[in-house]
């Protein structure tokens, strides 16, 4: 019968976590799927709404592990201002003016055009400038969960 040295827990779980680090962060590791996961969560969303979700994806800080005494912790996020109102959604609000918004009214009516007639174009639509803008709210994307949930079910089997 072999005979196990005294202490070998420890030396095992930290042969488990270094293996276990190495391996959540590989390139072709769970960490990174769960961010692929997320981008195709968000660009799907980002083409049925029609929005540019390029920025946000771009924002990702890199994920980074953490190495404590008994686990693993994988960070990584994404610091675009936009990330936290993709993932969660909006309510309709009203977006106030710092004095006054700037934006191209794409397809704007004809009402619009004649409002502002001298305005500078782009691709034909008017740039406008209002004090304030009443917009519908966005609805939730999920991305950030749908990553998470997906690198819960690859680590647990």
């Amino acid at each position: 019968m072999a005979t196990l040295e005294s202490g070998f827990e420890g030396k095992l779980r930290e042969a488990l976590l270094d293996e276990l680090q190495k391996q959540m962060l590989a390139d072709d590791g769970p960490v990174w799927g769960a961010v692929e996961r997320s981008h195709e969560v968000l660009m799907e969303y980002g083409r049925r709404h029609d929005y540019d979700v390029g920025p946000v994806i771009e924002a990702l800080a890199e994920p980074a592990i953490q190495r404590q005494p008994d686990r693993i912790v994988a960070t990584w996020g994404w610091y675009h201002p936009a990330a936290p109102h993709f993932a969660w959604g909006t309510s309709d609000h009203t977006v106030d003016g710092d004095p006054v918004l700037a934006f191209v009214w794409e397809d704007a009516p004809q009402s619009v055009h004649e409002k502002w007639p001298d305005t500078d174009r782009v691709d034909g639509d008017p740039v406008v400038f209002l004090p304030e803008a009443d917009v519908s709210g966005l609805p939730e994307s999920r991305f950030v969960r749908e990553g998470i949930d997906w690198l819960r079910r690859e680590v647990t089997g």
